[in-house]
């Protein structure tokens, strides 16, 4: 079986972008197996990750500990971007 991909997904109350960001995840865990972690804007670790990465606003998307994206996640690219790690796995 293939290695879950490791996705971090730091939220904050009411933010339509992050509701979206975590429905585009449960969606593309159905497909491929993600180890998907939530982590709240509030706490120290998301206000860390926030200054870290240097995003103006939430959702933060980190995959395999690296920056994807912040607010508006594209389904294709975040798809795109998944496959080509389970790909690389796989050869």
């Amino acid at each position: 079986m293939t290695k879950p991909v490791d996705v971090v997904l730091v939220t904050a109350p009411g933010c339509h972008f992050c509701d979206e960001a975590g429905r585009l995840l449960d969606k593309l865990g159905e497909v491929t197996p993600l180890a998907v972690r939530t982590v709240p804007l509030s706490s120290d670790e998301g206000r860390g990750l926030l200054v870290r990465h240097r995003v103006p606003f939430p959702p933060i998307l980190l995959v395999d500990g690296v920056l994807f994206g912040y607010g508006r996640i594209s389904r294709r690219n975040l798809e795109n971007h998944i496959a080509g790690l389970t790909n690389d796995v796989a050869d």
